[in-house]
């Protein structure tokens, strides 16, 4: 029989309100049990109630319950929900009588949305962005996990599955009634139409960023020679003093790595050590080589060095220290002049930080694929174009077999069984 779970559903206390949730088939009967009777409680309706422990009857609190019956809640089941006092006393006196009265257990992280996702609420897309949704820290990440969240990719995939199953009955009947009249055979163009319009609406989500990127941030690696300024323009990005600053040449010995928000994007700022053509220490050549390989790997690269070295064509050449009047800087071949210390160019260099953030984030109300998703994706796309380049209908209707294979693994259908636990460990407790 299938457990009958209990958690606190709400944010940590103290609150004005907390929510506590209880999913499974003996939801009622628990709840018949704390407050006397569900009489006349029509589903989604609130009700005020007195909360009363079972052993002996003491008054726990007054709250709002509601119902869901099955099918028609978060997870499928049965589910109440107490909206009661967010006080941690009466959270805990209630979680412990919920515990004493045995019937149900306390949930696992992530076990509600698991048991929406295994009676077919949400498909494992939507999970998966629900999960980067509890995660999100920037406003960008935000906007791209909900929409995975509400289905935009799952909707996607649905259309790629039904095309699929329409080609494949194509070439299924093309291969049992290829002497009818009215049926497709190999060189109906029709057919070749569809499996290359499909096949480009495949392409095009692979163009797509990756969740992973925006979760770790742009790579924005800040360069040049010593004492250029580096680490003084890390900390005025990162609004706090996150580098050492010093005058002496080569303070900066390994990268120093800084996750920030710039305009709602998810930034990695890296300081690294002073580029210059020799150094007796050791340490410091190390640590040139690694700023060589952080400008290889950035998304963007801050040079603070003369123009004509820069290590990337790409790279935004400032000229830093605009504020020392006394040594005045060339800014011939800048693209932009900033100076950390006065704030002058700061603004202009983070409207060009976010700008760029645009180019590389999905656009509004878009959504990014996860590695998982990528790589079954791209599988799809080389079943897809090899049915289409098929001489012959067996090995095309068996491409497209493989494909509809896939995308059950995609939503979670078929396959999935080795990642579960993974995905739904990363939610909170009553999630």
């Amino acid at each position: 029989m299938i457990d009958t779970i209990f958690a606190l559903s709400s944010g940590r206390p103290p609150a004005a309100i907390a929510l506590i949730r209880i999913s499974g088939p003996q939801a009622l009967d628990i709840h018949r049990k704390f407050y006397g009777s569900t009489d006349g409680w029509d589903a989604r309706r609130a009700r005020l109630v007195a909360l009363r422990n079972p052993a002996d009857g003491s008054l726990l609190d007054r709250a709002l319950a509601l119902h869901f019956r099955a099918p028609h809640s978060a997870t499928g089941e049965d589910v109440v929900e107490w909206q009661i006092h967010g006080g941690q006393a009466v959270i805990q006196a209630i979680l412990t009588a919920l515990k004493a009265e045995g019937t149900a257990r306390e949930a696992r992280p992530g076990e509600f949305t698991r048991r929406a996702f295994e009676n077919g609420k949400i498909d494992l897309n939507e999970a998966e962005g629900l999960a980067d949704l509890l995660s999100a820290e920037t406003e960008s990440q935000r906007r791209v996990a909900l929409a995975m969240a509400e289905g935009h990719f799952s909707r996607k995939v649905e259309q790629w599955r039904v095309d699929l199953l329409d080609l494949a009955a194509r070439i299924e009947a093309a291969l049992d009634f290829s002497d009818e009249g009215d049926v497709a055979d190999q060189s109906d163009p029709d057919l070749g139409r569809r499996l290359t319009a499909l096949a480009d609406s495949i392409r095009h989500q692979l163009a797509l960023p990756s969740a992973e990127r925006l979760r770790e941030g742009i790579r924005a690696v800040i360069a040049g020679p010593p004492n250029a300024g580096k680490s003084t323009l890390l900390n005025a990005l990162a609004g706090r003093e996150a580098a050492i600053v010093s005058d002496i040449a080569g303070t900066t010995r390994d990268r120093i790595e800084v996750p920030v928000s710039l305009g709602g994007y998810a930034f990695l700022l890296t300081d690294t050590a002073g580029l210059r053509e020799e150094s007796g220490d050791r340490i410091e050549r190390i640590g040139m080589e690694r700023a060589q390989s952080a400008i290889a790997a950035a998304d963007i690269v801050l040079w603070l060095g003369h123009p004509a070295e820069a290590p990337r064509e790409d790279a935004l050449k400032l000229a830093t220290q605009i504020d020392r009047h006394a040594h005045p800087v060339d800014r011939r071949g800048s693209d932009l002049a900033v100076s950390a210390v006065s704030g002058e160019g700061m603004v202009a260099l983070t409207g060009w930080l976010v700008t760029r953030a645009k180019t590389i984030f999905p656009p509004e109300a878009d959504y990014a694929l996860h590695d998982r998703q990528r790589q079954i994706v791209d599988q799809v796309y080389g079943c897809v174009i090899s049915a289409g380049q098929a001489d012959d209908m067996l090995i095309a209707a068996e491409e497209l077999r493989r494909a509809r294979m896939l995308i059950d693994r995609l939503t979670g259908r078929a396959g999935v069984e080795d990642m579960l636990d993974s995905l739904f460990g990363r939610f909170c407790i009553g999630k």
